[in-house]
């Protein structure tokens, strides 16, 4: 009986694997992450299976388990359509773009024009953070100045010491009639906002919803799908973007680190109601409510002499991936220096090969990552991507003066962007993500001299380095590879 039982299980086992193997196959993923997958399956067969079940499988591709209901774009395309028409017939007739200097620039323009539908704003003042403790400080002001709405959305949120400050300013501002509303994501914030915290905010009337939540059994199954961005928009008319959660680790460095290096931007203009309009369309993800007043959209002052942004939205199931095209087309478009920022390394083919071609072309390509690690893994295997871009001319830094968690890039002092995006897989196909997008020399300088000044706190990675890395290392790091598409 028992011997039957075995056998049963066996072949069961034996069963499912083969099933599973074959939905890995038929789904056309990356070969890399589909050869992964197998291997893990094969391995750890029952673990392997429960894994790809919950990270693995491409529920966007299954209706009844759709991720979202409305994206960002979509909102743009159905609200904005004249708008768009417009710039786009403008930049089409326009004179500049016969301009050689400026052809590179409008390649970008016109890239989140048509793959993201995303307007540029003209009207725009923008102030840069480059720690945690000065940008906290203008937030807190700004909340509590607040007149008819907060509107906040975050990977991470923390009952911390500074979470308790940023719910005692909005649970004061709820009770003054300002509407404020809350967004937290179900994978980054679990565990990490205590029942009493949100309790008070909801006995204040502060409303709040998670992004994909957790106690929802459908949620759980998309749990490898994470809302990234990081969005507050007060009164319409000032908001907040960049690499910045809301915990005082972003401040102080927490437990882990000595202190913490990051960039967030402050706006003011145009780009204020596309951020408001991506909040927007995320409360309707979470709440099925759709909430368009005109408090939201205050007539902004026309100042026309302001700093030309748009707003890039990406997420797994956007029509184009346009954040990573927007990467690769800066690689591939610059002409003298392409300056990036990361946390974390792990670039798919195209960004690798476009980040070789660049450096073999005379342009001067800079890559600085964390040198303080958080997550291992990821960490790892970086190390494996590193020796032909060295051989190909790239600089690599490790910053080593705390946690880099920073994410930019500087074209030609040209265009830069800021925001949630990493330089990774997970950021460029799984995670829901938000980035800045400037057109000004001097911005776009300021934040190429942040760099340089961050360059004194690095260790350059030499060729050598990763040559003479032990067996051990290298077959450490390239362990840690297979397992890079999946994290």
């Amino acid at each position: 009986m028992i011997t039957t039982i075995v056998e049963n299980l066996y072949f069961l086992n034996i069963f499912i694997t083969f099933i599973a193997i074959v939905e890995i196959i038929i789904s056309n993923k990356q070969s890399e992450s589909a050869i992964a997958w197998i291997l893990i399956i094969l391995v750890f067969p029952l673990i392997g299976i429960g894994l790809y079940i919950l990270i693995g499988v491409d529920w966007r591709k299954w209706k009844r388990f759709k991720l979202v209901s409305q994206l960002p774009e979509d909102f743009f395309e159905a609200h904005l359509s004249k708008v768009l028409n417009q710039q786009k017939k403008l930049i089409n007739e326009s004179e500049l773009k016969d301009d050689e200097s400026m052809q590179d620039v409008l390649k970008n323009v016109n890239l989140l024009l048509y793959s993201n539908q995303e307007p540029l704003t003209l009207d725009n003042q923008v102030k840069v953070y480059y720690s945690g403790e000065e940008h906290f400080r203008d937030l807190q002001n700004d909340l509590r100045n607040s007149e008819t709405s907060i509107h906040m959305e975050y990977f991470i949120w923390r009952s911390d010491k500074l979470g308790e400050e940023i719910k005692e300013i909005l649970i004061e501002r709820a009770l003054n009639g300002v509407e404020v509303k809350l967004i937290f994501d179900g994978l980054g914030s679990f565990g990490r906002i205590s029942f009493k915290y949100r309790r008070e905010l909801r006995k204040a009337g502060i409303e709040f919803s998670y992004f994909l939540d957790l106690n929802r059994l459908i949620a759980r199954l998309k749990i490898n799908y994470s809302n990234h961005k990081k969005i507050v928009v007060i009164d319409g008319r000032i908001a907040y973007t960049g690499g910045m959660n809301i915990g005082d680790e972003y401040i102080t460095g927490g437990r882990w680190f000595d202190s913490w290096r990051d960039t967030h931007v402050r706006l003011n203009g145009g780009s204020t109601a596309i951020l408001q309009t991506i909040f927007l369309a995320d409360w309707f993800n979470c709440k099925k409510e759709m909430l368009i007043k005109d408090d939201f959209y205050p007539i902004q002052d026309e100042e026309i002499s302001g700093i030309p942004i748009q707003i890039a939205v990406s997420g797994p199931d956007s029509k184009w991936g346009s954040i990573e095209l927007l990467y690769f087309n800066m690689i591939t478009n610059a002409k003298h220096e392409i300056l990036i920022q990361s946390p974390y390394f792990i670039p798919d083919d195209a960004i690798l090969k476009a980040m070789e071609s660049a450096a073999l072309c005379g342009v001067d390509v800079t890559l600085m990552m964390t040198g303080v690690a958080d997550k291992k893994i990821p960490w790892w295997s970086a190390f494996t991507y590193f020796e032909p871009l060295l051989e190909a001319g790239v600089k690599i830094l490790h910053y080593n003066t705390g946690f880099l968690h920073s994410k930019v890039i500087v074209m030609d002092n040209m265009v830069a962007t800021v925001g949630t995006c990493n330089m990774d897989i997970r950021s460029f196909k799984l995670n829901y993500e938000v980035n800045t997008v400037f057109y000004d020399k001097e911005l776009s300088k300021q934040l190429n001299n942040q760099f340089k000044e961050d360059m004194r706190n690095c260790r350059e990675v030499t060729l050598k380095e990763i040559q003479s890395l032990s067996l051990f290392k290298q077959f450490r790091n390239s362990f840690c590879r297979i397992f890079s598409p999946l994290m």
